[in-house]
Parts: structure tokens; C-alpha cells; sequence
């Protein structure tokens, strides 16, 4: 939060009967209220996924249950590009 990064917010296991997914929801605004999230960051996207069964949906009421691409859709939306020079040097960090 203190780096202003915009987070992107996976409540996985929302298909068992025990979720408390509104419960959840709740808990990490509070949390990134405790951690002094700005307004901006307050306004995180939320995935909700049953990864074991390989989907994530963005919406949890009418989502297609049969893939992650809405997750990978929010990844893109929610993560700016890298700001290179695509005709510069090639340099990558790899741990």
C-alpha cells in the first residue's frame, strides 16, 4: 500500500457451502483500511474463484464457471505495462 500499487483482490473457495464471501469482502476493506489504503486503492477489483475447479469469475452471480480468463482479463485491465524502449537492450531478472 505505502508503494500506491493498486491491488487486485482473489477470494478463492467460493464454492463450498461454508464461503463467507460477503464476510470476506468486508474483512479486506477493512484491512486495507488498517493499512491506510488511499481512495484509489480502496477501489480494488474483486475475482472470485474455485481454483481447484479452475475457474475465476468477476462476477460470482452470472459468471461462466469454466475458466480463469477473467482473472487474467483483470490482470491486464488492473496492471499497467512496463515502461521500456522496445528497441533497447534486452534485460530480465529472473529468482
Amino acid at each position: 500500500m505505502q508503494r500506491g500499487l493498486k491491488p487486485i483482490v482473489v477470494i478463492n473457495k467460493v464454492d463450498r457451502p461454508s464461503s463467507r464471501v460477503e464476510e470476506v469482502e468486508n474483512e479486506i476493506f477493512d484491512l486495507f483500511c488498517n493499512l491506510e489504503a488511499d481512495d484509489e486503492q480502496l477501489e480494488y477489483p474483486v475475482v472470485y474463484a474455485a481454483a481447484k475447479n479452475g475457474w475465476a469469475v468477476k462476477c460470482l452471480k452470472d459468471g461462466t464457471r469454466d475458466s480463469v480468463k477473467d482473472l487474467m482479463d483483470t490482470m491486464i485491465e488492473a496492471i499497467p505495462a512496463p515502461d521500456l524502449d522496445p528497441e533497447g537492450e534486452l534485460k530480465m531478472l529472473v529468482t
